[in-house]
């Protein structure tokens, strides 16, 4: 009987540890996927968005080769606001939402050996993921073209 205690207590420990253990991983690869998405994404708005040519960015930001990108012209901050609700305590988890501001978009689509730029002020819809933060964009409605 007491073995058997024992054991029942070390199945609970073990346990315990387990579910930790996974709501750690959990949480890191939720911030993993976050931070990936504003690595991935976003361009620093403290430099003139027509600095920004396709070549150099997917250079800097070290990525491979495909057929198109799309990079957001705007702050961190406002990037990180896009899944909070309108009573501005919750976070949109797992739904789509539409800005109502204009975004600047630099797409970029690869065109016999360089890529393309398409500059423009548009709408984005974001996926909010399951931890109430950006981590797609869905779809880009260009509202007008830039033109450097």
């Amino acid at each position: 009987v007491a073995l058997v205690a024992a054991m029942a207590s070390s199945l609970k420990s073990w346990g315990t540890l387990l579910l930790l253990l996974g709501l750690q991983c959990s949480l890191l690869a939720q911030s993993t996927s976050r931070r990936a998405f504003m690595e991935y994404h976003h361009l620093n708005p403290n430099r003139a968005f027509s600095a920004y040519r396709c070549d150099e960015v997917v250079k800097e930001k070290r990525l491979m080769r495909r057929i198109s990108y799309t990079f957001l012209h705007m702050s961190r901050y406002e990037l990180e606001q896009v899944c909070i609700s309108g009573n501005l305590t919750d976070r949109l988890k797992n739904s789509y939402f539409w800005t109502r501001v204009r975004i600047k978009v630099l797409q970029c689509s690869w065109v016999r050996y360089t890529y393309k730029d398409t500059k423009s002020y548009n709408h984005v819809l974001f996926h909010c993921g399951d931890e109430g933060y950006v981590d797609r964009i869905e779809d880009v409605t260009v509202l007008e073209p830039i033109f450097d």
